[in-house]
């Protein structure tokens, strides 16, 4: 009889005071961000999806949003490492699924984005603007594949590494 691996995650909840582009330089109300459209309003950051047609004409292109701004300044506050025999066999599923876990944290907060995604020697690096990204993409594939990822967080910033390993 196969004994079945128990999963646990290790949650940690976010602190945004720590976080740099997200304390410096508040826009006007309302605003859009140049690159993506992204509205603010009310002290946050909506899709431009979500904002009504009354606020997205009021709302000017005067700034970057949060994600914008890491991205062009390739300011990464998650790190998610794939590696192992079993992400090179699987890797067009592999990366549908993180590609899909974007889109969906994207709708829900338009700053949780993937920065870079590189692959070199069967190895995935992907860099991601929060460190909550990096740690749902982590889970997702523990579920997905049955095998555990670990995850490791900066006690003085904000930032999240996550590996996930396997092998066959």
């Amino acid at each position: 009889m196969k004994h079945k691996q128990q999963q646990s995650f290790q949650r940690k909840s976010i602190d945004t005071d720590k976080d740099p582009y997200l304390t410096s330089a508040v826009p006007e109300d309302p605003s859009s961000c140049k690159k993506c459209g992204s509205v603010y309003h009310d002290k946050r950051w909506v899709n431009k999806d979500e904002a009504s047609e009354d606020l997205l004409m009021k709302a000017k292109p005067t700034a970057l949003c949060p994600a914008c701004r890491k991205i062009r300044d390739n300011y990464p506050e998650g790190f998610l490492l794939l590696e192992g025999d079993f992400v090179k066999e699987h890797r067009e599923e592999i990366l549908n699924l993180l590609r899909n876990k974007e889109s969906l944290a994207q709708s829900i907060n338009p700053l949780e984005r993937i920065i870079t995604l590189k692959e070199r020697e069967g190895v995935i690096e992907v860099a991601t603007t929060t460190e909550k990204l990096a740690q749902r993409m982590g889970q997702i594939l523990s579920r997905a594949f049955n095998r555990e990822a670990e995850f490791k967080w900066s006690s003085d910033t904000k930032m999240a590494r996550v590996i996930w390993r396997r092998d066959g």
